[in-house]
């Protein structure tokens, strides 16, 4: 069907009622049956440089693949230039059926805009993630949608904090965990423009003659820094191993002035003879064993290797 300015273009399935279907609309719509509809708490909003599939159904002389410029307006085959930055899909739609109507191009017009590309609407990750930087807001619906496009958590991920735009005052914090329950409760909804904040959990290494040598990470059932012992933390590494020197143990702490070291008696903790000391985040505790020479070192570099481990 051929359309020219000036003259109505009637729609092939116009029956006088306006049965507006935004689903049946595109051309493409069976092949875009992957693109999750937007949700009422969830508006993606068109912006600069944005990707636009614009089509009138029935008309298919109009359809068109523009691109939002820098000025925020597209512009379409009879009605020209037309400004869509800041409106959702469905804003858009009615913006280009009023210039429709008005210049008396098409008769009760149908139009569809499908946001191919949102350019302009990505969600930031930084902190504990493989791959920090910012990520389509449109695949990434969900907070743990964000963490799979960054490449997934560190070992060392704690808690995380969504700062929503406009909210920097208000953020939203949540903690990770290992429980079903807790991880599905966590997977809350990521808007356009949120920056995604993933922290460093406390953690503490035991290092040396022990069964199970590593990082413990603290998740949130655990991370009471003042019940944590030397105790604790060597029943976590399944206890030292035949051959280790228990009373040369170290408490090896970080510290403004660099690294301190703190003896312990740990065959007389391990007994009962002597108080069973708390542990800070970073700490390390190394057990040496009986032909250790030049310990420290030694730790530094068993340190660089270390398995992490989250309980």
């Amino acid at each position: 069907m051929a359309v020219t300015p000036g003259i109505w273009a009637q729609n092939s399935t116009d029956n006088g009622a306006d049965d507006r279907s935004t689903t049946s609309a595109h051309p493409d719509e069976a092949s875009s049956a992957a693109v999750p509809k937007s949700e009422p708490s969830r508006i993606l909003r068109i912006g600069a440089d944005d990707e636009l599939d614009v089509s009138v159904y029935g008309v298919p002389e109009l359809s068109q693949h523009v691109r939002v410029d820098a000025s925020g307006d597209v512009y379409l085959l009879l009605i020209g230039s037309a400004h869509v930055q800041g409106l959702s899909s469905e804003e858009a739609q009615t913006v280009i059926e009023k210039r429709l109507v008005e210049g008396r191009f098409v008769k009760n017009p149908h139009v569809t805009v499908y946001v191919k590309e949102f350019t302009s609407q990505f969600v930031s990750v930084v902190g504990e993630v493989q791959k920090p930087g910012n990520y389509p807001a449109l695949s990434t619906r969900r907070l743990y949608d964000a963490f799979q496009e960054a490449g997934g958590l560190t070992p060392t991920a704690g808690k995380v904090t969504i700062t929503h735009p406009g909210q920097t005052e208000n953020p939203t914090v949540l903690t990770l965990s290992n429980d079903p329950a807790k991880v599905a409760q966590a997977n809350v909804e990521v808007m356009p423009g949120d920056a995604i904040t993933v922290s460093k959990a406390p953690i503490v290494y035991v290092l040396g003659e022990v069964s199970k040598p590593g990082g413990y990470v603290l998740d949130d059932d655990t991370r009471d820094l003042q019940g944590l012992t030397v105790m604790r933390v060597i029943a976590l590494a399944s206890g030292p191993v035949h051959g280790a020197a228990l009373n040369r143990s170290r408490i090896i702490r970080r510290t403004s002035s660099g690294l301190q070291e703190i003896p312990i008696h740990l065959k007389q903790i391990m007994a009962g003879k002597a108080p069973d000391p708390s542990l800070e985040a970073e700490d390390i505790l190394y057990v040496p064993g009986s032909r250790s020479n030049g310990y420290l070192n030694g730790v530094l570099l068993l340190l660089t290797g270390a398995a992490i481990y989250r309980f």
